[in-house]
């Protein structure tokens, strides 16, 4: 390979290197990604709250029974 070939393949200065393909952080895929992480966490941090609070509720009636 020689400096023409390398210059041919190398990215431009300046350029964005961040694409979807290489999952950079300043992409619309990525910003989507981390939306739903977001709104996947929400959801599973209310499901554990409630499940907790069913339990200490079940929890409950055994010691009164």
């Amino acid at each position: 390979m020689n400096a023409a070939d390398i210059n041919a393949t190398a990215p431009q200065v300046g350029a964005p290197s961040d694409t979807a393909e290489s999952g950079g952080d300043d992409t619309r895929a990525a910003l989507l990604r981390r939306a739903f992480e977001k709104a996947l966490v929400s959801v599973a941090t209310q499901v554990i709250s409630d499940s907790q609070s069913d339990m200490d509720e079940a929890m409950s009636e055994l010691d009164d029974g």
